[in-house]
């Protein structure tokens, strides 16, 4: 009873802390923001590979993994991110810090159980621009906030002792908050406009994970997963208002009437996605896996707020990675029992902006350093770089510290003395 009510303190204790955004991205202003999670640390320092599950170690993307999971296992990450953004003419840097994830694991005899919250996605920008003519400039303001975190509880269940299936619900909720301004020169005042949504609703995630054994010393590892389409609730509010250059002052305000034009209440979508990927390695040895994502985005629409200069087509993306323990039951070297990770990921984002399809790809390493017992704390880095600086755009590079707690324990364990 006593670790129950230390995780229920850790949840609360934290939800200050999800409401921060946890992007610095001009891009996080398509679809629903900037996806935030693809995986626990261990995860991503793989490349946000999916397909491996092992005995000791959460997949919260994979909920069929615990069916596999035989001890009880607390998870926290945090991240430390600088973005670099360059244009063809300025270069700027912002930094963001934020929670990845929090959750409890739990084997119970003949299935696992998970349940957490983490951040889904975050919208975080803040751009201004100049035109008009010498004596006449106008200034344009752009700026956008919020995310949407998810609260979740998943199963997995062994059917046999080689193949597991696993089901996820999602509670989703969160506010997207968008506002545009401009200013002539030699006024005080502004106009802005500002666009508020307040999101909720339920999705859900099905996985299947088959890890087989080849001559006792070979492990092969399956892994599928679907994320269905699911309709989100959005709730709207539009005003007009006008404001000193100093931000003192605000007057004219004025809030839209969405009701009478069928905008106060409307529906956006996460959208659908598959996950396919394969692996093979030497047990507690080395492990290579290779993974392939789409997701299905091209129909994404939000007929509240729409950016005229973007568009949606399906995204994809490929993955591989894995990793090396040089001797897992070295006495005498400390650095022969770390986990060694690697990764490398390609993706055609679902954003196309100025009619310029937007691509990433991205880096990471990272080690798993042991603790006491089978807990371990992953520590690595995450460099990636999309966009470009022409037509328009800018030019991201992310470098991302990447911190993971994987604290283990035994629960439900039959006593067979007294």
């Amino acid at each position: 009873m006593i670790k129950v009510n230390l995780s229920l303190l850790l949840f609360i204790f934290t939800s200050a802390i999800f409401a921060q955004s946890g992007s610095s991205s001009p891009y996080s202003g398509g679809g629903l923001g900037e996806r935030n999670f693809s995986g626990t640390e261990a995860n991503r320092h793989m490349g946000g590979l999916d397909v491996f599950t092992d005995s000791i170690h959460a997949n919260l993307n994979n909920p069929a993994s615990f069916g596999f999971l035989k001890l009880t296992t607390y998870s926290v990450g945090v991240n430390y991110t600088n973005n670099s953004l360059s244009s063809t003419t300025d270069s700027f840097k912002a930094d963001t810090a934020s929670l990845d994830y929090l959750a409890v694991s739990i084997p119970a005899g003949i299935f696992g159980f998970s349940f957490g919250i983490l951040p889904y996605s975050s919208v975080g920008y803040k751009v201004r621009d100049l035109s008009g003519s010498d004596d006449f400039k106008i200034s344009n303001r752009y700026e956008g906030s919020g995310g949407i975190n998810q609260t979740y509880i998943s199963i997995g269940i062994p059917v046999t002792k080689f193949f597991a299936v696993g089901a996820s619900i999602n509670y989703n909720f969160g506010k997207l908050f968008y506002r545009t301004g401009q200013f002539l020169t030699g006024i005080e005042n502004g106009t802005f406009l500002s666009n508020q949504s307040s999101i909720s609703g339920l999705s859900y995630l099905f996985s299947a994970q088959a890890n087989i054994p080849i001559k006792k010393k070979y492990n092969f590892q399956g892994m599928f997963s679907f994320e269905p389409k699911a309709p989100l609730n959005s709730e709207n509010n539009r005003v007009f208002y006008t404001q000193s250059i100093n931000n003192q002052s605000v007057s004219d305000f004025i809030e839209v009437n969405l009701d009478a034009i069928g905008l106060d209440v409307t529906s956006v979508d996460i959208s659908k996605t598959y996950k396919l990927g394969l692996g093979f390695g030497e047990n507690k040895k080395w492990f290579l896996g290779l993974q392939r994502n789409l997701t299905k985005s091209a129909t994404f629409n939000n007929d509240f707020f729409k950016r005229e200069n973007i568009r949606y087509r399906d995204s994809k993306k490929w993955t591989i990675g894995g990793f090396y323990i040089p001797n897992y039951a070295s006495f005498t070297s400390f650095w022969s029992r770390v986990v060694y990770r690697f990764g490398f990921r390609s993706e055609q984002m679902s954003l196309i902006v100025n009619n310029i399809p937007l691509t990433e790809t991205g880096i990471s390493f990272g080690v798993g350093l042991p603790l006491g017992g089978l807990s371990n704390a992953n520590v690595g880095l995450e460099i990636s770089q999309r966009g470009q600086k022409e037509f328009g755009l800018l030019k991201e590079t992310l470098i991302a510290l990447r911190i993971g707690l994987s604290l283990n324990d035994v629960w439900f364990i039959k006593r067979k003395f007294n």
